[in-house]
C-alpha cells in the first residue's frame, strides 16, 4: 500500500503538469484568433510598420589658405570636394557628424555651429527607390526656415548644402541617406 501511495503521489503532479500545460497551450492557440478579432489586425488595408531611415549628416568647414590642400581623414573619400563649386577650397576640416532617424512626413533638426538651424524633412521613398528629401535653414535669429533645397537621393548617395559663412570660410553639409 506504501508503494501505491508513493506512486500515486507521483503521478499526480505529472498530470497535474500535463493538465497546465495543455490548458497553456490551449491559450496560445487561442491567442491568435483572439488579436486577428482587432480592427485592422491582418485585413487588406492595415497600416504598416513605419519605414525609418537615417539622414547622416557632416559639418564641414571649408576654406581657402596659401598652404597645401587638406582633407580630414575623418570625411573619408569624397571625390566631390575636389570638382566645382567645391574646387575653389583647399582645405576641408570635419566639424561634426551625427546621424538623424527620420520617418516619411516628418522633420529633425540639427544645430549648426553658426547657432543656426538645419532642418532635414524625409518626405517619401520615390517609386524608384530614392528617397525625397527637403533641407531648409533657419533665417539669422529668426524661428522661419527658408527652403534651401529639394532632393531625390539615392540610399548611401551624398548630397550638399553649402554657403552658409563660417569663421574665415563656408559650412559645407554632406548629408547622406541611409536604409
Amino acid at each position: 500500500m506504501t508503494a501505491c501511495r508513493f506512486q500515486f503521489g507521483f503521478v499526480r503532479p505529472r498530470l497535474l503538469a500535463a493538465a497546465a500545460l495543455a490548458l497553456g497551450l490551449g491559450l496560445i492557440a487561442a491567442m491568435p484568433t483572439a488579436f486577428a478579432d482587432k480592427p485592422g489586425a491582418d485585413k487588406p488595408g492595415a497600416q504598416a510598420a513605419v519605414k525609418v531611415i537615417n539622414a547622416d549628416v557632416m559639418t564641414i568647414q571649408a576654406t581657402q589658405t596659401d598652404g597645401g590642400a587638406f582633407i580630414d581623414p575623418l570625411i573619408g573619400s569624397m571625390p566631390q570636394l575636389s570638382k566645382p563649386p567645391f574646387s575653389s577650397y583647399n582645405n576641408y576640416r570635419l566639424l561634426d557628424r551625427k546621424s538623424l532617424p527620420l520617418e516619411p512626413g516628418k522633420s529633425a533638426n540639427y544645430p549648426l555651429v553658426n547657432s543656426r538651424v538645419l532642418q532635414v524633412t524625409y518626405m517619401e521613398e520615390t517609386a524608384d527607390k530614392r528617397h525625397l528629401v527637403s533641407a531648409a535653414i533657419n533665417q539669422p535669429g529668426g524661428k522661419a526656415f527658408l527652403k534651401l533645397l529639394e532632393v531625390k537621393a539615392a540610399s548611401n548617395e551624398t548630397f550638399f548644402v553649402a554657403g552658409q559663412v563660417y569663421k574665415g570660410g563656408s559650412l559645407v553639409l554632406a548629408i547622406t541617406m541611409r536604409p
